[in-house]
């Protein structure tokens, strides 16, 4: 009998230290929530769904820590596990938070859900039928919001297509001015290589008159004085022939 009390007794004791930590970190996370201080908050409303797994309470602070803090899909799964754990008007309001969660992350479908099962129990929650039929209307926009996004992803493709062709035609006409600017400067070279030939063959000519004037005869000048030469003695040899005389004879008298 007395160690049946004893164990009593421990378990109780047991049972006041963890009601004492549960209130404890309860108390901090609603003091982090308070002061906007989401992430600490989801921590401390985390130790208390540990030390009291039961306790949809601390699921549900848990999910709305998660939601502001913009984790919307674990947000979606505490509100659905707080549901799953209550009853009554508690029950909705979790059932409602989730089809909020689940909005965020743009499952519409899964959110008409949530919000269908928080109007099942409380039929009179206005924010739950506005949402309910707003996320409806996300769902019938999404075909034409698809089709949409199909044209757009088109027109981007044949805009991309267009960019294309326009860097390749402008690639065809750097390579055309490129060769056109090398066959112009060809071109200036080959001038300029005929206008230094024509300098030179003057300086040439230049050099040959100031030889001449030095008294040099040119290859020229020598030809044409061999051929007055030439001429000079068919006259000579003319004359004589008119005083019957040939040159170079001796007469006897």
């Amino acid at each position: 009998m007395f160690k049946y009390l004893s164990l009593i007794f421990a378990i109780l004791l047991v049972s006041i230290s963890v009601a004492d930590d549960y209130r404890t970190v309860m108390e901090k996370g609603e003091d982090a929530y308070k002061n906007d201080n989401f992430t600490e908050a989801a921590d401390y409303y985390r130790q208390a769904e540990v030390l009291k797994p039961d306790d949809p309470m601390a699921a549900y602070n848990s999910g709305a820590s998660l939601y502001r803090n913009g984790d919307f899909d674990k947000a979606a799964k505490k509100f659905s596990q707080t549901a799953g754990m209550t009853e009554g008007e508690f029950k909705g309001d979790a059932f409602y938070n989730q089809g909020n969660s689940l909005f965020k992350t743009e499952d519409f479908q899964g959110a008409m859900e949530a919000y269908r099962n928080s109007l099942i129990i409380d039929p009179a929650n206005k924010d739950a039928k506005f949402n309910y039929e707003l996320a409806q209307r996300k769902i019938e926009e999404q075909p034409q919001q698809q089709q949409q996004q199909q044209n757009h992803d088109q027109n981007q493709d044949q805009d991309q297509q267009d960019q294309q062709e326009q860097n390749q035609d402008q690639q065809q006409q750097q390579k055309q001015d490129q060769q056109k600017q090398d066959e112009e400067e060809k071109k200036q070279e080959q001038q300029q290589q005929q206008k230094q030939d024509q300098q030179d063959e003057k300086q040439k000519q230049q050099k040959q008159q100031k030889q001449t004037k030095k008294g040099e005869m040119t290859e020229q000048e020598a030809k044409d004085l061999l051929e007055a030469f030439k001429e000079d003695e068919k006259q000579i040899q003319k004359e004589l022939k008119k005083f019957k005389v040939r040159r170079g004879s001796r007469r006897d008298w």
